[in-house]
């Protein structure tokens, strides 16, 4: 231990192997209290045993394989992302020629620019309300030429 990291990963490794011995210190202590000790857990595993009994060993190494397989997929997957950025840059880069630079530009600057703010909208919705209740007010409070 020479840096600050090794010392800190030492210590966390340190108290989550303490979080956890003392987790399962605990649960083994409250079971020992109980009346019938550990008799929940062998019905439990009963269960499970029966459960693979009457499912077959083939199912349950086949939930096994699909397990393990897991993260050979996720690694499949991880190895894909740069060939799959490729094409779809490629398709994307094959279009924009196709349509034309300028044509593209134009729709990365649209996209880019917000033409509509909720805030502006709706700040000016209620100023056009207000001057509208305004002229309405001010037309009935003013006599017409008529009237006397």
């Amino acid at each position: 231990m020479h840096t600050l990291v090794d010392f800190l990963t030492r210590v966390k490794g340190v108290e989550y192997i303490l979080s956890v011995l003392t987790i399962t210190g605990f649960i083994l202590f409250l079971e020992v209290l109980k009346p019938a000790p550990f008799k929940s857990l062998r019905k439990l595993i009963g269960e499970d045993v029966a459960f693979l009994r009457e499912e077959g060993f083939r199912n349950f190494m086949r939930t096994v394989g699909r397990a393990a397989a897991g993260p050979f997929i996720g690694l499949f997957y991880v190895v894909s992302l740069p060939f799959l950025f490729v094409y779809t840059l490629a398709v994307e880069l094959g279009g924009m020629a196709a349509e034309g630079m300028a044509t593209a530009l134009d729709a990365v600057g649209a996209s880019a620019a917000f033409g509509w703010r909720p805030g502006e909208a709706y700040l000016a919705g209620r100023k056009a309300r207000k001057a509208k209740k305004a002229e309405k007010k001010d037309g009935e409070a003013e006599p017409k030429d008529g009237d006397t």
